[in-house]
């Protein structure tokens, strides 16, 4: 295929069919999708992202609802080496949210997820971009991976792992930082003790019980989830590949420096760390209710900071967070 014409088809629509939904917490679904035919199906890497197009019925403020096609970009959560795309979808917004500027509501997820069905067809949009922040990742340059996940940033880390799987070079090497604000939704923590498969129904975390199986499977894979907020947390074995902690990452329970990288094992010499996640998670920036820009560190500065990383060896990808003029 020319050039020219692989470009043309990477920015062209596909039509592919809903046939599977899984709910991964309270308001978290992931879906997976089948191309309707041979011709429309499309490759795609590891990290890259797909624009997805769905006809939704939303409220207004007169009372009323509105149907129009809405278009949202998510990070692809399956490896490229198999069949099917999975997307995971969180809600955004609660339902029934209404803009006060524009009258309408302007979510996405909470009416994805209502609406659209098993045997829905919807449209995907491959975003062709080579320089995203698992480039590296997927073109074999980097095989030692420190993946630092925000609680929406871990579906290229599932992307990488199921390829990791697939693949089985062992010259790969992935530890998953994955930090969340807490674990349950609930206030109950008579479960939180015993690692084996979490109620879905209560969890916050995406992925966690996927994580946890994957990591008993793949001898290459590390899971470190760390919970900002304060609570009773999981105890793993210590020949586990899976730790659980509180607080964030860089950062003793007594407040002072704490070197995240070194502690867990990954060598940091080698090491190449995509970051994915909030402003503030990536770079410490904040905006606060007076619109104003509060910057403090995130992940980056402290992996150069305390760890020694270069620079060029990390990356970062904010595409479908809010953005707050932090690159």
């Amino acid at each position: 295929m020319s050039e020219k014409l692989s470009e043309r088809k990477m920015a062209s629509e596909f039509e592919w069919q809903v046939t599977e939904k899984v709910r991964e917490t309270h308001d978290t679904y992931t879906y997976t999708l089948t191309p309707i035919s041979a011709s429309q199906r499309f490759n795609f890497g590891i990290g890259q992202f797909v624009t997805l197009s769905a006809m939704l019925k939303r409220p207004m403020a007169s009372g009323g609802f509105e149907e129009s096609l809405v278009n949202r970009a998510y990070s692809i959560a399956s490896s490229p080496t198999r069949d099917l795309i999975e997307l995971t979808i969180k809600e955004e917004k609660p339902y029934g949210y209404i803009n006060p500027v524009t009258k309408k509501s302007d979510a996405f997820a909470a009416y994805f997820n209502q609406q659209v069905k098993i045997g829905d067809k919807i449209k995907l949009k491959l975003n062709p971009s080579k320089e995203h922040f698992l480039s590296k990742v997927n073109a074999g340059i980097e095989k030692n991976i420190a993946y630092w996940s925000g609680a929406n940033g871990a579906q290229s880390a599932r992307c990488l792992i199921q390829y990791m799987e697939d693949k089985k070079d062992s010259e790969q090497n992935l530890v998953l930082f994955y930090s969340n604000t807490k674990l349950s939704t609930e206030n109950d923590n008579s479960e939180t003790s015993n690692i084996e498969h979490h109620p879905v129904e209560s969890l916050n975390v995406i992925y966690f019980n996927w994580l946890i199986d994957a990591a008993k499977k793949l001898d290459n894979l590390k899971v470190i989830f760390t919970f900002t907020r304060e609570q009773e947390i999981p105890t793993a074995s210590k020949d586990s590949r899976v730790s659980f902690r509180k607080g964030r990452f860089f950062l003793n329970p007594d407040g002072t420096p704490e070197r995240t990288l070194s502690k867990y094992g990954n060598n940091i010499k080698t090491s190449f760390n995509p970051v994915c996640g909030s402003s503030a998670f990536i770079n410490g920036t904040v905006r606060l209710p007076d619109g104003k820009i509060e910057k403090g560190k995130g992940i980056l500065q402290n992996l150069i900071e305390l760890e020694g990383i270069m620079p060029e060896k990390t990356d970062k990808e904010q595409f479908y967070l809010q953005q707050v003029g932090a690159k």
